[in-house]
Protein backbone atom coordinates (compact mmCIF):
# COMPACT_ATOMS: atom_id res chain seq x y z
CA UNK A 1 0.00 0.00 0.00
CA UNK A 2 2.64 2.49 0.84
CA UNK A 3 4.66 1.45 -2.34
CA UNK A 4 1.19 2.60 -4.36
CA UNK A 5 0.87 5.49 -2.67
CA UNK A 6 4.55 6.73 -3.21
CA UNK A 7 3.82 6.05 -6.80
CA UNK A 8 1.23 8.57 -6.78
CA UNK A 9 2.62 11.16 -5.29
CA UNK A 10 5.43 10.50 -7.53
CA UNK A 11 3.41 10.77 -10.35
CA UNK A 12 1.36 13.84 -8.95
CA UNK A 13 4.86 15.62 -8.95
CA UNK A 14 6.08 15.09 -12.44
CA UNK A 15 2.76 15.83 -13.42
CA UNK A 16 2.62 19.28 -11.45
CA UNK A 17 6.40 19.84 -12.58
CA UNK A 18 5.13 19.55 -16.06
CA UNK A 19 2.31 21.81 -15.91
CA UNK A 20 4.75 24.64 -14.16
CA UNK A 21 7.37 23.86 -16.61
CA UNK A 22 5.07 24.33 -19.50
CA UNK A 23 3.59 27.49 -18.27
CA UNK A 24 7.04 29.17 -17.35
CA UNK A 25 9.66 28.03 -19.99
CA UNK A 26 7.55 28.07 -22.87
CA UNK A 27 5.33 31.09 -21.86
CA UNK A 28 6.14 33.26 -24.92
CA UNK A 29 6.43 31.85 -28.82
CA UNK A 30 9.04 33.59 -29.29
CA UNK A 31 11.52 34.78 -26.55
CA UNK A 32 12.25 38.57 -26.57
CA UNK A 33 16.21 38.17 -27.05
CA UNK A 34 15.96 35.75 -29.95
CA UNK A 35 13.33 38.36 -31.92
CA UNK A 36 15.26 40.12 -34.59
CA UNK A 37 13.37 41.69 -36.61
CA UNK A 38 13.59 40.97 -40.56
CA UNK A 39 15.98 43.61 -41.96
CA UNK A 40 14.51 44.91 -45.24
CA UNK A 41 15.32 43.19 -48.43
CA UNK A 42 16.39 46.64 -50.07
CA UNK A 43 19.08 47.03 -46.94
CA UNK A 44 20.92 43.83 -47.14
CA UNK A 45 23.85 44.88 -48.75
CA UNK A 46 24.23 47.81 -46.38
CA UNK A 47 23.65 45.87 -43.27
CA UNK A 48 26.08 42.49 -44.45
CA UNK A 49 29.32 44.81 -44.52
CA UNK A 50 30.27 42.69 -47.56
CA UNK A 51 29.66 39.74 -45.58
CA UNK A 52 26.98 38.39 -46.83
CA UNK A 53 27.27 34.80 -45.58
CA UNK A 54 28.19 35.74 -42.19
CA UNK A 55 24.65 37.71 -42.18
CA UNK A 56 22.66 34.71 -43.89
CA UNK A 57 23.82 32.11 -40.91
CA UNK A 58 23.49 34.95 -38.14
CA UNK A 59 19.51 35.09 -39.39
CA UNK A 60 19.58 31.15 -40.27
CA UNK A 61 20.51 30.58 -36.28
CA UNK A 62 17.93 32.74 -35.05
CA UNK A 63 14.98 31.00 -36.98
CA UNK A 64 16.17 27.55 -35.59
CA UNK A 65 16.14 28.53 -32.37
CA UNK A 66 12.98 30.13 -32.80
CA UNK A 67 11.78 26.89 -34.23
CA UNK A 68 13.86 24.70 -31.74
CA UNK A 69 12.63 20.97 -31.33
CA UNK A 70 9.00 20.54 -30.91
CA UNK A 71 9.07 17.43 -29.65
CA UNK A 72 9.28 18.47 -25.91
CA UNK A 73 6.83 21.58 -25.96
CA UNK A 74 3.27 21.68 -25.12
CA UNK A 75 0.83 21.48 -27.49
CA UNK A 76 -0.43 24.92 -27.33
CA UNK A 77 3.26 26.29 -28.34
CA UNK A 78 2.34 28.72 -31.45
CA UNK A 79 5.64 29.34 -34.21
CA UNK A 80 5.80 32.49 -35.53
CA UNK A 81 5.31 32.09 -39.03
CA UNK A 82 5.11 35.25 -40.98
CA UNK A 83 8.24 36.35 -38.79
CA UNK A 84 10.62 33.02 -39.02
CA UNK A 85 9.87 33.08 -43.15
CA UNK A 86 10.47 36.52 -43.67
CA UNK A 87 14.34 35.37 -41.59
CA UNK A 88 14.25 32.76 -44.55
CA UNK A 89 13.46 35.05 -46.96
CA UNK A 90 16.30 37.21 -46.08
CA UNK A 91 18.74 34.54 -45.54
CA UNK A 92 18.05 33.26 -49.12
CA UNK A 93 18.42 36.97 -50.84
CA UNK A 94 21.34 37.18 -48.64
CA UNK A 95 23.03 33.43 -49.89
CA UNK A 96 21.02 31.87 -53.14
CA UNK A 97 23.13 29.06 -53.22
CA UNK A 98 22.27 28.46 -49.39
CA UNK A 99 20.22 24.81 -50.00
CA UNK A 100 20.11 23.63 -46.62
CA UNK A 101 18.10 26.99 -45.94
CA UNK A 102 15.49 26.50 -48.85
CA UNK A 103 15.68 22.55 -47.20
CA UNK A 104 14.64 24.03 -43.86
CA UNK A 105 12.03 26.24 -45.26
CA UNK A 106 10.32 23.12 -46.96
CA UNK A 107 10.36 20.33 -44.29
CA UNK A 108 11.76 21.77 -40.81
CA UNK A 109 9.43 25.32 -40.66
CA UNK A 110 6.28 23.73 -41.81
CA UNK A 111 4.16 23.43 -39.10
CA UNK A 112 1.30 25.15 -39.85
CA UNK A 113 -1.32 24.17 -42.75
CA UNK A 114 -0.77 27.83 -44.48
CA UNK A 115 2.90 27.71 -43.74
CA UNK A 116 3.61 26.00 -47.47
CA UNK A 117 2.27 29.79 -49.09
CA UNK A 118 4.82 31.37 -47.30
CA UNK A 119 7.59 28.65 -48.21
CA UNK A 120 6.63 28.43 -51.81
CA UNK A 121 8.33 31.28 -52.92
CA UNK A 122 11.64 30.54 -51.46
CA UNK A 123 11.56 27.28 -52.35
CA UNK A 124 10.67 28.20 -55.92
CA UNK A 125 13.60 30.22 -55.79
CA UNK A 126 15.30 27.34 -54.76
CA UNK A 127 14.08 25.30 -57.61
CA UNK A 128 15.79 28.16 -59.89
CA UNK A 129 19.02 28.19 -58.05
CA UNK A 130 19.45 24.02 -58.30
CA UNK A 131 17.54 23.25 -61.09
CA UNK A 132 19.15 19.46 -60.52
CA UNK A 133 17.68 19.27 -57.16
CA UNK A 134 15.02 16.89 -56.82
CA UNK A 135 14.64 17.55 -52.89
CA UNK A 136 13.12 21.29 -53.40
CA UNK A 137 10.55 20.68 -55.79
CA UNK A 138 9.45 16.94 -53.59
CA UNK A 139 8.91 18.94 -50.55
CA UNK A 140 6.62 21.66 -52.19
CA UNK A 141 4.90 18.98 -53.33
CA UNK A 142 4.71 17.13 -50.59
CA UNK A 143 3.46 20.13 -48.63
CA UNK A 144 0.70 20.84 -51.42
CA UNK A 145 -0.74 17.26 -50.86
CA UNK A 146 -0.64 16.98 -46.97
CA UNK A 147 -1.36 20.36 -45.77
CA UNK A 148 -3.48 22.03 -49.02
CA UNK A 149 -4.95 19.27 -50.50
CA UNK A 150 -4.42 20.83 -53.43
CA UNK A 151 -3.52 17.96 -55.66
CA UNK A 152 -3.10 20.26 -58.85
CA UNK A 153 0.08 21.95 -57.91
CA UNK A 154 1.02 19.07 -55.49
CA UNK A 155 1.69 17.14 -58.49
CA UNK A 156 3.13 19.80 -60.78
CA UNK A 157 6.19 19.89 -58.34
CA UNK A 158 6.09 16.20 -57.61
CA UNK A 159 6.53 15.68 -61.41
CA UNK A 160 8.91 18.10 -61.64
CA UNK A 161 11.03 16.34 -58.87
CA UNK A 162 10.50 12.89 -60.61
CA UNK A 163 12.08 14.44 -63.83
CA UNK A 164 15.49 14.88 -62.30
CA UNK A 165 18.40 12.61 -62.68
CA UNK A 166 18.68 11.52 -58.90
CA UNK A 167 15.27 11.50 -58.05
CA UNK A 168 14.55 8.08 -55.93
CA UNK A 169 11.60 5.94 -56.92
CA UNK A 170 10.18 5.68 -53.83
CA UNK A 171 8.04 8.89 -53.75
CA UNK A 172 6.19 7.90 -57.33
CA UNK A 173 3.62 5.93 -55.72
CA UNK A 174 2.24 9.89 -54.17
CA UNK A 175 3.33 11.28 -57.31
CA UNK A 176 0.45 8.57 -59.09
CA UNK A 177 -2.06 9.30 -55.90
CA UNK A 178 -2.18 12.99 -56.91
CA UNK A 179 -2.15 12.50 -60.49
CA UNK A 180 -5.21 9.83 -59.87
CA UNK A 181 -6.94 12.05 -57.67
CA UNK A 182 -7.30 15.12 -60.33
CA UNK A 183 -7.83 12.78 -63.46
CA UNK A 184 -4.77 13.63 -65.03
CA UNK A 185 -4.84 9.95 -66.36
CA UNK A 186 -2.40 10.27 -69.51
CA UNK A 187 0.53 11.78 -67.36
CA UNK A 188 -0.35 9.13 -64.66
CA UNK A 189 -0.54 6.30 -67.37
CA UNK A 190 3.05 7.72 -68.78
CA UNK A 191 4.79 7.44 -65.30
CA UNK A 192 2.62 3.98 -64.60
CA UNK A 193 4.79 3.05 -68.15
CA UNK A 194 8.00 3.93 -66.78
CA UNK A 195 7.72 2.43 -63.76
CA UNK A 196 6.49 -1.18 -65.83
CA UNK A 197 9.50 -0.56 -68.42
CA UNK A 198 12.32 -0.33 -65.50
CA UNK A 199 11.01 -3.36 -62.87
CA UNK A 200 12.59 -7.23 -63.83
CA UNK A 201 10.28 -9.55 -65.41
CA UNK A 202 8.07 -10.74 -62.58
CA UNK A 203 5.01 -10.70 -60.85
CA UNK A 204 5.57 -6.78 -59.75
CA UNK A 205 6.33 -5.92 -63.18
CA UNK A 206 3.12 -7.73 -64.76
CA UNK A 207 0.98 -5.35 -62.19
CA UNK A 208 2.41 -2.64 -63.42
CA UNK A 209 1.52 -3.08 -66.70
CA UNK A 210 -1.80 -3.56 -66.37
CA UNK A 211 -1.84 -0.70 -63.86
CA UNK A 212 -0.42 1.40 -67.06
CA UNK A 213 -3.46 -0.79 -69.08
CA UNK A 214 -5.96 0.50 -66.65
CA UNK A 215 -4.78 4.27 -66.84
CA UNK A 216 -4.50 4.07 -70.88
CA UNK A 217 -8.55 2.83 -70.70
CA UNK A 218 -9.43 5.93 -68.28
CA UNK A 219 -7.61 8.50 -70.06
CA UNK A 220 -9.22 7.24 -73.05
CA UNK A 221 -12.76 7.59 -71.50
CA UNK A 222 -12.14 10.95 -69.78
CA UNK A 223 -11.24 12.52 -73.04
CA UNK A 224 -14.39 11.04 -74.96
CA UNK A 225 -16.42 12.26 -72.11
CA UNK A 226 -14.67 15.10 -72.29
CA UNK A 227 -15.42 15.60 -76.20
CA UNK A 228 -19.19 14.56 -75.17
CA UNK A 229 -19.22 17.56 -72.63
CA UNK A 230 -17.87 19.91 -75.70
CA UNK A 231 -20.48 19.06 -77.95
CA UNK A 232 -24.06 18.24 -75.98
CA UNK A 233 -22.93 21.22 -73.51
CA UNK A 234 -23.45 19.12 -70.70
CA UNK A 235 -21.88 16.50 -68.39
CA UNK A 236 -22.35 12.78 -69.43
CA UNK A 237 -24.87 10.42 -67.03
CA UNK A 238 -23.25 7.19 -67.12
CA UNK A 239 -20.06 5.67 -69.77
CA UNK A 240 -22.78 4.16 -71.80
CA UNK A 241 -23.83 7.17 -73.43
CA UNK A 242 -20.71 7.07 -74.90
CA UNK A 243 -21.07 4.14 -76.34
CA UNK A 244 -24.49 5.43 -77.39
CA UNK A 245 -23.22 8.68 -78.95
CA UNK A 246 -20.61 6.75 -81.00
CA UNK A 247 -17.37 8.48 -79.61
CA UNK A 248 -16.55 5.13 -78.32
CA UNK A 249 -16.91 1.77 -80.55
CA UNK A 250 -16.97 -0.31 -76.80
CA UNK A 251 -16.17 0.02 -73.02
CA UNK A 252 -13.23 -2.10 -72.47
CA UNK A 253 -12.48 -4.32 -69.90
CA UNK A 254 -10.62 -3.51 -66.69
CA UNK A 255 -7.21 -6.00 -66.41
CA UNK A 256 -7.76 -5.46 -62.97
CA UNK A 257 -11.26 -7.22 -63.02
CA UNK A 258 -13.02 -3.71 -61.67
CA UNK A 259 -14.98 -2.27 -64.58
CA UNK A 260 -14.92 1.80 -65.45
CA UNK A 261 -17.96 3.84 -64.58
CA UNK A 262 -19.06 8.04 -64.59
CA UNK A 263 -18.45 9.44 -60.75
CA UNK A 264 -20.72 12.30 -60.72
CA UNK A 265 -19.21 13.53 -57.52
CA UNK A 266 -15.76 13.14 -58.84
CA UNK A 267 -17.18 14.43 -62.69
CA UNK A 268 -14.75 12.33 -64.33
CA UNK A 269 -14.33 8.50 -65.35
CA UNK A 270 -13.19 5.86 -62.46
CA UNK A 271 -12.30 2.37 -62.06
CA UNK A 272 -13.76 0.02 -58.90
CA UNK A 273 -17.02 -1.03 -57.76
CA UNK A 274 -20.23 0.95 -58.23
CA UNK A 275 -21.38 2.33 -54.83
Amino acid sequence: MKRVLLLAFFFYLTAVGSNYSSQTWYKNPLRDDLRLEPPAASALDYLSLDHRGLLADILFIRAIQHTGSLVWKPLDFALDSPWKYAIMDRVTRLDPRYYNAYLFSGMGLIQDFDDILLARPILERGIKSFPESWELPFWLGYDFYLYQNDYITASHYLLLAAEKPDAPKSFFALLLKTLNHQGAYHQAQALMSRMARNQPPGSVKILYEKRAARLKHLAQLQDAAERFAGEKKRKIESIEELLKSGLIEKIPSDPLGQEYYWNREQERVVAGKRG
